[in-house]
This record gives structure tokens, C-alpha cells and sequence, in this order.
């Protein structure tokens, strides 16, 4: 557990949840925090800077106590986010109902357009194709959030000696004009008895957000290599790195195990690490929005529901439960601008 998730944990322990009432944090006694907070490993976050940048988020403050069910449906890597968010949302309005279904965040705007009263999560950003297509089919004022951020990495099978690794190889890797064309390891520089060997692309099924923002915010609609296997979610991606020597993916940063290696990023001469720092500072160049997607002038006390729900992912608490499930937050300020489009049909009425 790194550290980031450690103190997290002890924020989220400080918490007073009473009953409709919002969290407030405690200062955590200096006997626990002493040696975190003056210590900074691998450019990682002390429990300091983690505990200073939460205190910086607003806290959630209920508009309203809501009641009923809460229908979230559509990205696979979200699921775990969704599920710790359902559960503090529950302290706050004990007689609500989260129900979640992770079946792809490419699912969400056509199931969205007949189930209209629900929230879709999507691990990409939202183009305004996305909301017209909504829109057309008779969501009043669909709207897309941003509640957290996820960086992705590249892996590799732990035997290959490949560590640094820049955006034109990469595209040399998995994009090409005639995408049946045979791709060695040589072509990234690497020698010995990978050399020779083809690369095997390990990839998302045609269901998956990541597979979308790769090929579309990534590689910006480059003709793609065919993957050697398209699989159902991100946990399965590494597992099949782990078992082939030749194996490349671009996957969630958060799944890594001994049997693989995420690789540095190059940018120029700068050498890109991963680190918290850098992703949190918006240095690590493969990072994409997660994002909801509702009808934020739908009637009704679902409706109210939604809105309340979303509300609470960009507060203090919300994005806390977003650092455990391994994600990063935003900004204040981008969680107040996002939070801020919450306020038109407040303004409107």
C-alpha cells in the first residue's frame, strides 16, 4: 500500500460522519505523522502535502437529504471508485440506494439514451458528439463531470530490458499505416533474443473507455496494430503482460505486479518517472479524465438524488474515497469549476 492510500485511510478513519451531517477532518496527532510527514520517497507525496491538499477541498455540505435509488452504470475501471463513493454517500442520506453495473465505459451514452433518469461513468472525456447524441434523445441538459483523474502507463513483461520509453516509439509500436505490418523489438533498440521477436499488443475489448481514449486522445486515430488479445478489464491486461515475454500494454497505472514493468516516459531529454508529484502536478503526459454523465434538469427525486451524488464525488470526502481506489483528485480550483455547473438549474429556477 503506498503511501498516498495510508493516510488516506487515517483520514477517512478522522472523519466524524454523524447523521446528515458532513465530514470534518482531524488533525492527526504528531506521534503518528512525524516521520511521514518530514520523509518523501521516489518523489511520492508526504503525509503532510497529502493531508495539506486535502484540508484544500471543500467539504461536502448536503443541498438537500435524498431518498431512493441511484442508478450508475458503464466504466469497468471506475467500479471500485463507484462503490466506496456509494458508501459514504450513504452516511450522509441513509435512505438511498446506490446500484452499480460496470459493463464499459462505451456502453453509457446509447444505454443512457433509454435509460435517461440515470448517471454513466466514462474513463475519457465526454465530446459534445456524446451530449447532441443525449440531447436528441430527450435528455434536456445532459452534462459531463470530471471527478478524478487516472494516469496510464505502458508495461512490459518484467524480462524485457526496455525501462525509458518516448511518444515516437510508441507510435511505432502500436500504430502503422498498413497495421498488418510485422513490428520487431528491435525497432525501440532492443538487442539480444527479444530483438527479433514481434511485439504483442495486449489491448482493451471495443466496450472499454481506455481502449477509446488510447486509440482516440492517444494515438489521435492512427490506424492501430491488431492486438494479440482484446480482454474485459485492466486487471487482465497485466495478467497477460506478466505471462508473455513479448508482451506490450498501455494500461491502468494502478495495476502493476512484480511480473511486469511500467515504463519511464521520455519527452525530449526529460526523463518522466511517474511519481505522485509529477502526476498530481500534471507533469505525466498519459493521464485522462474520469467522468459522470447525467441530465442535470431532470424532475423528480432520482433526479435530485443524481445531482446530490455528484455533488458529493468532488467534495472533500469524494475525493478522498478517489486517492483509496487509486486514482488522483483535481485541483480546488477544477473541482470548483466542475462543481460549478452543478449550479445552473439552481440559477435557473
Amino acid at each position: 500500500m503506498t503511501l498516498l492510500n495510508r493516510i488516506v485511510g487515517l483520514y477517512l478513519v478522522a472523519v466524524v460522519v454523524a447523521f446528515g451531517q458532513p465530514g470534518i477532518a482531524q488533525e492527526p496527532s504528531a506521534d503518528s505523522s512525524k516521520t511521514d510527514a518530514q520523509t518523501q520517497i521516489d518523489g511520492n507525496m508526504s503525509s503532510e502535502e497529502i493531508l495539506a491538499l486535502l484540508d484544500s477541498i471543500d467539504p461536502y455540505l448536503p443541498n438537500e437529504n435524498v431518498s431512493g435509488e441511484i442508478d450508475i452504470f458503464g466504466s469497468t475501471s471506475m467500479d471500485v471508485l463507484a462503490h466506496g463513493w456509494a458508501t459514504e454517500f450513504k452516511k450522509f442520506h441513509s435512505d438511498s440506494t446506490v446500484v452499480i453495473s460496470a459493463e464499459g465505459s462505451e456502453t453509457v451514452i446509447d444505454r443512457m439514451t433509454k435509460n435517461q433518469s440515470s448517471i454513466g461513468m466514462l474513463s475519457r472525456p465526454v465530446s459534445n458528439e456524446d451530449l447532441a447524441k443525449l440531447k436528441t434523445a430527450g435528455l434536456k441538459h445532459p452534462v459531463a463531470i470530471q471527478v478524478a483523474r487516472e494516469p496510464l502507463g505502458v508495461f512490459v513483461n518484467k524480462s524485457n530490458p526496455l525501462e525509458v520509453i518516448n511518444y515516437e516509439q510508441l507510435v511505432s509500436l502500436f500504430c502503422a499505416e498498413d497495421p498488418a505490418a510485422q513490428v520487431n523489438w528491435t525497432a525501440v533498440g532492443i538487442g539480444g533474443e527479444l530483438a527479433e521477436k514481434p511485439i504483442h499488443i495486449i489491448g482493451r475489448d471495443d466496450q472499454s473507455g481506455t481502449r477509446h481514449f488510447i486509440e482516440t486522445y492517444l494515438f489521435h486515430l492512427n490506424k492501430m496494430r491488431p492486438a494479440k488479445s482484446e480482454l474485459s478489464s485492466n486487471a487482465e491486461v497485466i495478467q497477460a503482460v506478466a505471462k508473455d515475454t513479448q508482451a506490450i500494454a498501455i494500461s491502468d497505472y494502478k495495476f502493476n505486479n512484480k511480473s511486469v514493468r511500467r515504463l519511464k516516459l521520455r519527452e525530449k531529454s526529460v526523463v518522466i518517472e511517474g511519481n505522485e508529484h509529477e502526476i498530481l502536478l500534471g507533469h505525466y503526459p498519459i493521464t485522462r479524465p474520469l467522468t459522470l454523465v447525467f441530465d442535470l434538469e431532470a424532475k423528480g427525486n432520482q433526479a435530485k438524488a443524481n445531482r446530490e451524488f455528484v455533488r458529493y464525488t468532488l467534495s472533500q470526502s469524494g475525493q478522498a474515497n478517489t486517492i483509496l481506489a487509486g486514482f488522483f483528485p483535481f485541483d480546488p480550483p477544477t473541482l470548483r469549476g466542475e462543481l460549478s455547473k452543478l449550479e445552473i438549474q439552481k440559477d435557473q429556477k
